[in-house]
């Protein structure tokens, strides 16, 4: 009975070897692509089979099983290989998008450089709209991104929504609702359904209180999972065209919302290539903001990346509002003056390659006809 045991959890760790492997895949399908996410959790369940594994060997319940020197060696494999994945996104790790000085900071209410933006899905089921309006109220952004919100939502919140004197309101019953709240003025704006018909993206032109014009861009793209059998073709081409259409945007951005991907994956990290845009997270820490009810099975889903023309004043996970996701509170400050500070991910031979096969994937894919791969020549028209 301890042979079987013992080789059941050195069966687990082998398992969660194979399953590391698969992320190198270019596979989209939901099975392969749901690796990326629990780099931790695998770290974690790695020493909690090797550890009893190993102890059982010393306790002599080891007849037949594998050597200790290989369930270590296992362990540690994984921990190096998802550790170098993560690491960037620790607070022992550099940051890549510098910090405001603390002066700066103190002076945000009255600072028109300063613009502070939350993000926050607010699961269209949640019904907990008076929790969620303490909570965004008490955080008073500038920008407020809402994802998931049907009408009811709109109806619930109308009291918040009279703080907020420029909208753009898509609400939906699909739960891909999307609400783009603003203090500051919204010169122009669109909706788009780039990738699917059904999932919007908006695209709006700022105009911040020092008189610079931003783009500021919300997005929700799909995400790969098991229970619909959906893939991630819709959201890594999703992702990609807007790499590549800001990359050669000349204005601040400020690109926010539930990406449904982690920030560790090679499809976020090619966005940022792409684009040339920073992660505020990079060696700030992991701010994990789904799932909201489960602190053992958390990731970073919900994002915001920005040029170098912002530095960054603070980012914090806001409190539980009823929903499955934290909402992400941002503050940035208009910095041009510091924009060789930042270190932007350098692009790899064959980024464009790689990102013009995953449009090509959503072009050839039947269940996808969004405005910008119908055509066959994707493009997003601002």
């Amino acid at each position: 009975m301890g042979a079987v045991f013992n080789w059941f959890l050195f069966l687990s760790l082998a398992a969660l070897v194979a399953g590391s492997l698969l992320s190198l895949s270019s596979s989209p399908h939901w099975f392969v692509r749901g690796w990326d996410f629990p780099r931790v959790q695998i770290v974690m369940i790695g020493w909690f089979l090797a550890l009893p594994l190993c102890a059982l060997r010393s306790w002599g319940f080891a007849a037949g099983s594998p050597p200790t020197w290989l369930v270590i060696g296992i362990a540690i494999a994984l921990t190096g290989w998802h550790g170098f994945r993560i690491w960037p996104y620790t607070t022992l790790a550099k940051t890549q998008a510098k910090s405001t000085e603390k002066s700066l900071i103190q002076q945000r209410s009255i600072d028109p450089a300063a613009i502070r933006v939350v993000i926050s899905n607010v699961e269209e089921e949640n019904d907990q709209y008076d929790l969620w309006m303490r909570v965004i109220s008490t955080a008073d952004p500038d920008v407020l991104i809402l994802l998931e919100p049907d009408q009811r939502w709109v109806v619930a919140i109308e009291k918040l929504l009279l703080s907020y004197p420029h909208q753009v309101l898509q609400p939906q019953e699909n739960w891909y609702g999307m609400l783009l709240l603003s203090k500051l003025p919204i010169e122009k704006h669109e909706v788009q359904f780039l990738i699917q018909d059904d999932v919007p993206s908006i695209d709006a032109s700022l105009r911040m209180k020092d008189g610079t014009l931003i783009r500021v861009v919300a997005v929700h793209p799909r995400p790969p999972e098991p229970i619909r059998d959906h893939d991630s073709t819709a959201r890594d081409a999703e992702l990609t065209l807007w790499g590549k259409e800001l990359a050669d945007e000349q204005r601040p951005i400020i690109i926010g919302g539930d990406l449904n991907d982690v920030a560790w994956s090679e499809t976020t990290r090619l966005f940022l290539r792409l684009s040339g845009l920073l992660d505020p997270r990079r060696g700030r820490g992991f701010f994990n903001s789904f799932h909201a009810d489960h602190a053992y099975m958390r990731f970073p889903l919900d994002h915001l990346f920005h040029s170098d023309d912002f530095t960054v004043s603070q980012i914090i996970r806001l409190p539980h509002v009823g929903s499955d996701h934290f909402p992400i509170q941002v503050d940035l400050r208009h910095s041009p003056s510091r924009q060789a500070e930042h270190e932007e991910l350098p692009q790899k031979p064959g980024d464009d390659k790689k990102g013009n096969t995953l449009i090509e994937r959503a072009i050839n894919d039947e269940e996808i006809d969004g405005d910008a791969v119908r055509s066959g020549k994707p493009s997003i028209q601002p």
